[in-house]
């Protein structure tokens, strides 16, 4: 048969009679007179099935059984007793146990049993593989859910670009220059592209304030800056029913938070604010910076990275300001 098979009993005599028969039948045999010695042989061995019995001096089988679990969840149990009975059954059962053999047993109940123990390991693994073969086709599926629901929604904020003047293309950038931030400062490649995806729908909530607001060029009134405040809570409130996005959230509405707390629209400070949204505040004020905008020309790197160096620990992270210097500024053009 080759199963590694644990026994587990206080009684001498049936851990060597158990042991005989196994190896009769091929069976590589370990054994346990307590459950201290058994825990102690589970942490170190690979084994295909425990025989346990019920009574165990001061610990019941059962409870032995949970423990062992724990140690090595894929160890399938038959419980060993003289005295079976509905609620030893039911506890077993809930306890994960495979199967019962009840004592006294003879050679041909213990070969009925390991067959059923076995027929059962095959049947979990066949259903692990399965379960696996499904996250693994969900995971495709939703990974293409998100990326069509992406592309329409960075269309989207594209839109928005265009009406707000001298910011088309704005996303994008701020998406490219966060993604080096964000791997430099060892995010995995996958939260690198949720900061990307989270930089590219930044600004999704202006899609709802009016054209002459966006376009205007002169300063905004105490009305108009209050409109445009309110769209990282906007751009939230668009995305929040694709569940897709959940993860992207926070970096949306809190990227205009300062890191000493007079930011919006929570007021966060420092380490409170998510790390993502650090990221995006410095990206996003350097590409506005270098960009033409109705009220203004487009400002030279040095006066950006000036602005940034200044305003590191008031309105910036100083650790994203300095990775953003170090990694990021000799590779970015300016786009005018």
């Amino acid at each position: 048969m080759n199963s590694n098979i644990l026994l587990v009993d206080d009684e001498a005599r049936i851990l060597d009679v158990l042991s005989c028969m196994l190896t009769e039948l091929g069976c590589n045999v370990k054994t346990a007179s307590g459950p201290d010695q058994a825990l102690d042989l589970v942490g170190k061995e690979t084994f295909h099935m425990a025989f346990v019995d019920n009574l165990l001096g001061p610990m019941e089988g059962l409870e032995l059984i949970g423990q062992l679990g724990k140690v090595d969840p894929d160890l399938h149990f038959v419980i060993m007793t003289g005295n079976p009975n509905i609620e030893t059954a039911i506890h077993a059962l809930q306890q994960g146990v495979s199967d019962f053999l009840r004592k006294p047993f003879h050679f041909e109940d213990l070969l009925v049993s390991i067959d059923h123990v076995n027929r059962k390991r095959e049947l979990d693994q066949q259903r692990k593989i399965l379960m696996s073969e499904l996250e693994l086709k969900v995971q495709e599926k939703t990974a293409e859910l998100k990326q069509t629901y992406l592309s329409v929604l960075v269309s989207l904020s594209r839109a928005v670009e265009k009406k707000d003047l001298g910011t088309y293309g704005h996303s994008v950038r701020v998406g490219d220059i966060s993604a080096r931030i964000a791997a430099h400062l060892g995010f995995s490649s996958e939260a690198v592209e949720d900061i990307r995806a989270a930089s590219l729908l930044h600004d999704i909530g202006k899609i709802g304030i009016s054209d002459f607001i966006l376009a205007k060029k002169g300063p905004l009134n105490g009305e108009e800056q209050a409109v445009i405040k309110s769209h990282p809570e906007k751009g939230v409130e668009i995305l929040k029913p694709l569940m897709q996005f959940a993860s992207l959230l926070p970096a949306i509405l809190y990227h205009h938070e300062r890191y000493d707390g007079t930011g919006y629209p929570a007021g966060l400070s420092g380490e409170s604010i998510p790390l993502p949204a650090r990221i995006i505040a410095v990206a996003d004020m350097y590409d506005a910076v270098i960009s033409d905008r109705p009220y203004r020309a487009a400002g030279t790197i040095e006066k950006a990275v000036a602005e940034l160096k200044t305003c590191a620990g008031t309105q910036f992270d100083p650790l994203v300001v300095d990775t953003f210097t170090a990694v990021v500024l000799n590779r970015v053009e300016v786009v005018g």
